[in-house]
């Protein structure tokens, strides 16, 4: 670790590393532990309770986002041209561990996603974002121009197909939604055909409206999900109601923040505990109960600075895997944050989406430091000739 890091600041990377990401990352990490101190100890029946569950989780993630930075460091100071040598390896041993994820998976809240390393419980899914951002920009980068060629642009989509569809198996609609975003973003910057985009996104909604209708692709609780957005709740039935009760308390909370919050540990829904899940998916709404509108402008404002400087190094990269890398790594954070922000607003069904750098998780907070990494990387290495 201490030589990772010492690389990091050598004189030829200190010259170049991106310092607004790194510091958008450790603002982030920083308001994440204290939201998840916050909300995760109003969920005790006691105050001596809330603050040892409080602690506890905070520290947990605190130790999370410690071994993240130096996974940032780490990929940060690897050249990210080497790992187009090792695609394939990438790409099947991801396979492998999502085809483990079926066989000896533990099921939590109905779903099998997470294989069990002594306490700890790792998620093969989040490392999936990775490795497709890696191995379909080396793909991209081999067929070059002719991705504006239908039967190219079909294997490319061909290339995320499989993890695509054992995510959606486990079930983890989300995840299978953010690697579908992740390949529509980095081909639309490889250059495919407006046209082929336009077929693929039409035969998405055809097949969610068959999907609808037969019910076939889609569990029951994924439609209700979706059918409580739009219902009158005095019209609902009581499971609706449950349905529905999530995304209502998160309302709840972000409106009783008001302008400038209720202030830390202060918020009625996240000490009484009523939200659900409230340091994980739904952080969002305990950090605007006790920060308000001010500190939900200044938390995704530091979300769009750190977007801004992907595009930035998108712009200003000489080397078109590096430019797909990047591209791949913005879609990943902008798709997160968007359908986190809108499920907590109630503006979109709850999915197992959370957001960057700030819900509750070690798989979830190394995967984001890792793509922050290539970032940093190809930000680093933006000019060829100066390494």
């Amino acid at each position: 670790m201490i030589e990772v890091l010492r690389s990091l600041i050598e004189p030829r990377h200190r010259k170049n590393i991106d310092w607004v990401v790194i510091l958008c990352v450790v603002l982030l990490m920083c308001a994440s532990v204290a939201t998840i101190y916050s909300a995760s100890a109003g969920h005790a029946k006691e105050l001596t309770q809330a603050n040892s569950i409080g602690l506890k989780q905070a520290l947990r993630q605190g130790i999370f986002d410690l071994l993240g930075l130096g996974i940032l460091a780490y990929v940060a100071t690897r050249d990210y041209v080497g790992m187009q040598r090792h695609a394939s390896i990438f790409y099947w041993c991801n396979i492998a561990l999502l085809l483990l994820v079926k066989v000896f998976g533990k099921e939590k809240k109905g779903a099998a996603r997470w294989i069990d390393i002594g306490s700890f419980q790792f998620q093969p899914s989040e490392l999936t974002k990775i490795v497709i951002i890696l191995t379909l920009a080396t793909f991209l980068v081999r067929v070059g121009p002719r991705i504006k060629e239908f039967p190219i642009f079909c294997q490319s989509l061909l290339h995320i197909m499989p993890a695509m569809l054992l995510i959606k198996m486990q079930p983890d609609l989300g995840t299978a939604l953010v690697v579908g975003a992740i390949w529509l973003g980095m081909v639309f910057l490889a250059g495919a055909d407006w046209k082929h985009l336009t077929a693929i996104l039409l035969a998405g909604v055809a097949l969610f409206g068959f999907a609808w209708k037969t019910g076939k692709g889609l569990e029951d609780y994924q439609r209700n999900r979706i059918v409580v957005l739009f219902m009158s709740r005095e019209n609902m039935t009581r499971e609706q109601r449950d349905m529905a009760y999530q995304g209502d308390q998160g309302v709840v909370a972000i409106g009783g923040g008001l302008v400038t919050g209720q202030g830390f540990r202060q918020g009625l829904q996240t000490g009484g505990g009523f939200v659900p899940d409230n340091w994980t998916d739904f952080a969002f709404s305990a950090f605007a109960e006790e920060t308000g509108f001010v500190g939900c402008v200044a938390l995704l404002a530091v979300y769009l600075l750190l977007l801004a400087r992907g595009l930035i190094c998108i712009v200003e990269s000489e080397d078109t895997f590096g430019r797909l890398i990047v591209g791949g790594v913005i879609t990943y954070i902008g798709f997160h944050v968007i359908v986190n922000v809108a499920m907590n607003c109630a503006f979109a069904p709850v999915v197992g989406v959370p957001l960057p750098l700030f819900s509750y998780g070690g798989s979830a907070a190394w995967t984001n430091c890792a793509a922050i990494g290539l970032l940093l990387s190809v930000r680093m290495r933006r000019r060829r000739l100066q390494f």
